[in-house]
């Protein structure tokens, strides 16, 4: 018996999407495919079972509202406004304040800026001597660091 009512309501489903107007159908049944050609509804038989008495009718031109599926479009697929984040997502840098530069970089006199205390305990346990005495003395910043150093005032 519940073979029969499946198939029942997809015969009506199927015959309800031939009959209505384009239209009304759009309204009813919002993400149903494209309407079938009328052959492949034409292979699809209904054999009517000999239980059920001649006094119920079929109705496959109209089938009652409980038949056909109605979807409503969920709320996943509503459009709604993007809410702005609570939280920025752009990565936070601190910038180093003057007071941390100004006794590392020195303007000389041609103009060249000179670096002091470049790395000198970082991983200091790991570097050799000849290094560690490299990083003692004074070496020049690069022309492109410069540049902009000056434009910054960063050396005094």
């Amino acid at each position: 018996m519940l073979r029969s009512l499946t198939k029942l309501r997809c015969f009506a489903a199927v015959q309800s999407r031939q009959v209505l107007s384009p239209p009304s159908s759009r309204r009813l049944l919002h993400h149903s495919p494209p309407p079938q050609p009328l052959h492949s509804a034409s292979n699809f038989r209904i054999s009517r079972p000999s239980f059920i008495s001649s006094s119920w009718p079929l109705h496959a031109s109209h089938p009652s509202p409980s038949l056909v599926q109605v979807r409503h479009a969920s709320s996943k697929e509503r459009k709604r406004k993007p809410v702005p984040p609570t939280v920025s997502k752009v990565k936070k840098t601190k910038m180093k304040s003057y007071s941390s530069f100004k006794s590392r970089f020195r303007t000389m006199n041609d103009g060249n800026i000179r670096r002091w205390k470049e790395g000198k305990r970082h991983n200091a346990h790991l570097k050799s001597k000849k290094s560690k005495r490299r990083l003692r003395k004074p070496g020049i910043v690069p022309v492109a660091y410069a540049k902009v150093m000056k434009k910054l005032n960063f050396s005094a």
